[in-house]
């Protein structure tokens, strides 16, 4: 019977990811509130799945559904942002004429995403040997990268126009660069390339999400939740947000820590650093559970992947600096901080709270190695809380920690975050958005912390039943 509900379930969701390649995203009420019923009604359906799963028999049959389906919604995905209209003969046309370079055939947004653009970009100055850190997407002497070799690649002046926020410099860390670079060499200028690299580094956070918790006896039912998270599915496979490889090497460490191999857990911790700079807070928690040498050792890996592009000197974090010192989105507390003091001072504030809750959680952690996901979901949770800009797809990096933590309130912000969509509507932050969010939100931070969750064990306890 539940493998029976488990295929109603997937041809369902299915249905509903078919249906947002039909969806014309762009500004509007009407679009964004049907991408918004759709999302909603496919995270009804993960959960439903999630519950299939935990008090049914879960034979082979019902697994192979839960992967293929995890699969197929990804695959499915691939198309989002070909023109809507065009039918499904003419999406593959536009697919392979995309791979082959002979046009750019996706528009800007990718399911009202459209920072895939800026990697095609990176990948392509990277590939002429520039240092992507040195200019700028609008610099004049990028000029000759536009449109030269049209005849076998695609328009490159389209896809520069398509980059946001052109006269900022790169703001993504090494790692992410050198996966840009290896892109372009699979495919210049293709968005379907690029959307198969972070598909694929998303699929590897789940078989890591899937391996861990087989090793550590918990319910393989948890799996699905990333598997068929909705949000996972749209920023990685919808959208193709690099974030997908932190999201890998974070589930890599939670793994190799899980099997007691260290410095592996040290390999992974040191990729995920220098994909994205958030991770640093977790070495502290690392620390205690694999040794100085093997944390000194995750640090130098990071360290390794910003050698091929010093060259950039004093630029290398140019683009950074700007985004840190400036940029504002979908904030929680710092929105509140911001309207109390000037700007400044809100993201010192911020800072020190954020600085306060990891020394809090550091003075209660335990050291275990199998509780490392347990800390490093509150950690990098506070960090996003607190942060000044609060993406959906930054809040997909805690979606594998959250399952293996078996932290609600992560799993939970999946679905919360999804209310910063309504900013294309007008292209404005609605207030009462935010209430809703962040309200919310801090309602099942309470209810966990009222109910002793946070920092003890019955999180891990719960996923043993």
């Amino acid at each position: 019977m539940s493998t029976f509900l488990l295929a109603i379930l997937l041809v369902a969701s299915e249905a509903l990811y078919l249906l947002l390649l039909r969806l014309d995203a762009i500004n509007g009420v009407r679009p964004v509130a049907i991408f918004l019923g759709i999302l909603g009604a496919c995270f009804a359906l993960c959960f439903a799945a999630y519950f299939v799963l935990r008090n049914g028999s879960g034979g082979r049959l019902a697994w192979t559904l839960t992967a293929g389906g995890a699969i197929l919604f990804r695959v499915t995905l691939l198309p989002a942002g070909l023109p809507p209209g065009l039918p499904l003969s003419e999406k593959l046309a536009g697919m392979a004429a995309d791979w082959r370079g002979d046009a750019v055939s996706y528009e800007r947004f990718q399911l009202f995403d459209d920072d895939i653009w800026r990697y095609l970009w990176d990948g392509k100055v990277a590939a002429t040997g520039r240092n992507p850190y040195s200019f700028a997407p609008d610099d004049p002497s990028l000029d000759d990268m536009a449109n030269a070799g049209a005849s076998a690649h695609p328009d490159w002046e389209t896809i520069r126009e398509n980059v946001n926020y052109p006269g900022i410099r790169t703001i993504y860390p090494p790692l992410a660069q050198i996966v840009f670079r290896s892109a372009y060499g699979l495919a210049p200028g293709s968005v379907l390339a690029m959307k198969i690299v972070a598909v694929s580094f998303d699929l590897l956070a789940y078989g890591f999400v899937i391996l861990t918790l087989a090793a550590r006896k918990q319910q393989l039912a948890g799996s699905v939740l990333y598997g068929w998270n909705p949000l996972a599915i749209k920023v990685f496979a919808g959208s193709g947000h690099v974030d997908a490889i932190l999201v890998a090497a974070l589930a890599g460490t939670c793994y190799f820590l899980a099997r007691k191999r260290p410095t592996a857990a040290a390999v992974s911790l040191g990729l995920a650093i220098a994909a994205k700079l958030a991770p640093l807070v977790l070495l502290p928690f690392f620390a205690r559970r694999a040794g100085a040498w093997r944390t000194l050792l995750a640090c130098i890996i990071s360290l390794a992947c910003y050698l091929p592009y010093v060259g950039a000197g004093p630029d290398l974090f140019a683009g950074l600096r700007t985004f840190s010192g400036a940029w504002q989105f979908n904030s929680g507390p710092f929105r509140v901080f911001a309207l109390l003091m000037p700007d400044g001072p809100a993201r010192m504030t911020c800072a020190a709270l954020i600085a306060m809750a990891i020394l809090i959680l550091f003075r209660r952690d335990d050291a275990d190695p199998d509780t490392f996901a347990r800390v490093a979901v509150i950690a990098l949770g506070a960090v996003l809380i607190f942060s000044p800009v609060v993406t959906p797809c930054y809040v997909a990096w805690l979606l594998p920690l959250g399952v293996l933590a078996w932290n609600r309130v992560s799993i939970f912000f999946s679905v919360a975050v999804c209310t910063a969509f309504l900013v294309m509507v007008r292209g404005v932050e609605w207030p009462w958005a935010l209430v809703l969010e962040y309200g919310s939100l801090g309602l099942m931070i309470w209810w966990e912390i009222a109910n002793g969750r946070s920092f003890s064990r019955e999180s891990v306890r719960e996923m043993k039943r």
